[in-house]
């Protein structure tokens, strides 16, 4: 563990942070060029246009192989014990129950190795239970349980999540089962209709997880643990975030010249993120979002789009109508 005294010193100390920089560049140009990180992009890289299916059945070939995987954590730990002052070269992802880093990633596939710990994992199943989710991803999901910790997991369906998503066709969720995995076993997740949840487990987790791309579907959904019933959804890729984000804080700025880039966004595939746009859009100018409110309401493609538009119409119109002098 590292002190304060030793941290001190380190940081003062150029030549040794150098070194520290050194390690890690190191390691870095190791793992792209060797054999693992070759192999995962030799497979992935001559599929044309997959499927998802596709992705996901060379992916499990090369789970089912474990030598990378045991190669690259043998080689974060002995870079660790070289150095207490090493940082893995690769993106981190953190939730309430995992830590990982994405170890490989391009058009087809992100992977990423973590560990789930079992003393995080108990202290959320201790909360309170009515405020836990089942989450579905959206997105076909591969995991290596390369050390399973003897956990028991429960698998969940929903109705399938698809471009037509509302909520009153969300439906509940449904407990199909629960069993405990073993070392080394390779589970596959539909998260466009299936789910899971680690329910117990007696040891930490080492997790290999691969997230297939092609074929997502547009949301993740979330349902209630207890009820079964629909909570919520949101976006389930990046981009169509960043949209969101974007359109909202050139809206708060009341960036008027932006009006036309954020208009560009009411031709986006994701329903979701054309409403999202339009209400940015009311906000920015309601008078000159009036036309594409009307188109919108007129002939947008998702039904609850339409009905939102329609209703908003209906008030902006009323809102924007002359006065009549008394």
């Amino acid at each position: 563990m590292i002190v304060g005294d030793e941290l001190q010193r380190w940081l003062a100390d150029r030549p040794a942070q150098r070194l520290t920089r050194q390690r890690i560049d190191a390691f870095a140009a190791d793992w792209n060029g060797g054999p693992a990180h070759r192999a995962i992009g030799a497979a992935t890289a001559g599929l044309q246009a997959p499927a998802a299916e596709d992705v996901a059945a060379v992916v499990a070939n090369l789970f089912a192989d474990g030598f990378w995987i045991e190669h690259l954590l043998d080689g974060l730990t002995e870079a660790l014990r070289a150095d207490p002052y090493f940082q893995p070269p690769f993106r981190h992802i953190v939730s309430d129950i995992h830590k990982g880093l994405v170890v490989f990633e391009n058009d087809h596939v992100s992977i990423a190795a973590g560990v789930s710990t079992a003393a995080e994992l108990a202290a959320k199943k201790n909360g309170k239970r009515e405020a836990l989710s089942v989450s579905f991803s959206g997105q076909l999901t591969l995991f290596k349980f390369a050390r399973a910790g003897g956990a028991r997991l429960s698998f969940w369906e929903c109705p399938p999540i698809t471009g037509d998503f509302t909520a009153a066709s969300a439906g509940q969720c449904t407990c199909t089962g629960t069993r405990v995995v073993a070392d080394g076993e390779i589970v596959v997740v539909d998260g466009r209709r299936e789910s899971f949840i680690i329910e117990h487990a007696v040891a930490n987790l080492v997790i290999l997880q691969a997230t297939v791309k092609p074929d997502r579907a547009p949301l993740s959904v979330e349902y209630d643990y207890r009820t079964r019933a629909y909570v919520g959804c949101s976006a389930a890729d990046d981009t169509a975030s960043r949209i969101q984000m974007i359109t909202t804080l050139l809206r708060k700025l009341d960036c008027a010249a932006a009006f036309p880039g954020i208009a560009a966004f009411l031709d986006h595939p994701n329903f979701f993120v054309r409403w999202h746009v339009m209400r940015e859009l009311l906000g920015l100018d309601a008078k000159a979002a009036l036309p594409h409110l009307r188109k919108m309401a007129a002939g947008d493609p998702h039904p609850e789009t339409r009905r939102a538009a329609e209703t908003t119409l209906a008030r902006a119109e009323a809102e924007l109508a002359p006065k009549k002098a008394a």
